[in-house]
């Protein structure tokens, strides 16, 4: 966990605390009986599928952790993704927990405030520091989960609350999710041309044809979800507008590549044609290439632009 990460659980377990109070302390057990076992029970029937969602989406929640060097600075394809699956969970945990508030209000007092700081951490979370928030939120969910299902143990009850994870996820919670997913990619072409993008052995052609590829997988899921509901519909049309963008700036990077070998054969250095050719190079140099068969463009830039 970093140290945003680290921050906003601090922030959200003193939340949940504080709430907790105000509603009467921890978890109830005591002079629990049939009601307080009964009122478990209900609960732990009621937060299957929430819980089921919410474990569903929150691996979508939030940024990748490790990029190739060649991975795009800019991802308004996660931007979108990660916005819709933090407010399919804002809407799960808002369900849970009015569901909680009438069947098992007192025995859930701490498992309902954590659920609402759910809501408000991962209300349209999009930047990294919001989104921190949302999956530190949805952790100590998981925590206050642990903690009421102790507490129900305690008092005889046998049916187990359920936790976030993945063994969790429901077929009704997979089926809701699929269409978000399949919006979302990425397909295998996809999948082929980051690894090809990452190959230093591959040519510009190749890399240029793995990622025409992909975006042809791309085209047709924005086709697909053309019509399907805004987030959905978002997810899918910024995912080919990622791929398109990818593609030209591929296609861009390959025709520097060709004038700068124009510059040495015609030894054009010291024209003003070639001397923007070097400053696109340089420009390239400094913001990173967007595939590994583009690096010799660098040592190319030294020998033809070094004395311009």
């Amino acid at each position: 966990m970093n140290t945003t990460q680290r921050s906003a659980l601090a922030g959200i377990f003193l939340a949940v605390s504080l709430a907790a109070c105000a509603k009467g302390g921890d978890v109830a057990v005591e002079g629990a009986g049939d009601t307080e076992k009964k009122a478990h029970e209900a609960a732990v029937t009621d937060l299957k599928q929430p819980i089921a969602l919410i474990s569903a989406y929150s691996p979508y929640a939030r940024f990748p952790e490790s990029h190739d060097k060649y991975t795009p600075q800019r991802h308004t394809d996660l931007d979108k993704s990660t916005l819709c699956a933090a407010n399919e969970i804002r809407y799960a945990a808002n369900k849970a927990r009015q569901k909680l508030e009438v069947s098992s209000a007192n025995a859930t007092k701490e498992l309902q405030s954590a659920l609402k700081v759910v809501t408000e951490a991962c209300t349209d979370a999009s930047e990294p520091g919001t989104l921190a928030k949302c999956d530190a939120a949805v952790d100590l969910l998981d925590t206050s989960l642990a903690k009421t299902g102790n507490a129900a143990a305690a008092l005889g009850v046998t049916a187990k609350y359920p936790r976030i994870a993945p063994e969790s996820v429901t077929d009704e919670a997979r089926a809701q999710i699929a269409p978000f997913l399949k919006a979302r990619g990425p397909g295998d072409k996809e999948k082929a041309y980051s690894e090809k993008r990452a190959d230093p052995k591959a040519t510009a052609a190749d890399v240029i044809g793995a990622c025409q590829a992909a975006q042809g997988d791309a085209s047709s899921a924005a086709s697909t979800f053309e019509k399907a509901d805004e987030p959905i519909r978002l997810v899918a049309v910024t995912r080919k507008m990622a791929m398109d963008s990818q593609c030209r700036k591929l296609e861009e990077v390959d025709n520097l590549g060709h004038d700068l070998h124009d510059c040495r054969k015609k030894a054009k250095i010291r024209t003003l044609e070639c001397k923007i050719v070097c400053g696109k190079a340089k420009n390239w140099i400094d913001e990173g290439f967007p595939a590994a068969a583009f690096a010799p463009i660098e040592k190319d830039y030294g020998d033809i632009c070094g004395k311009s």
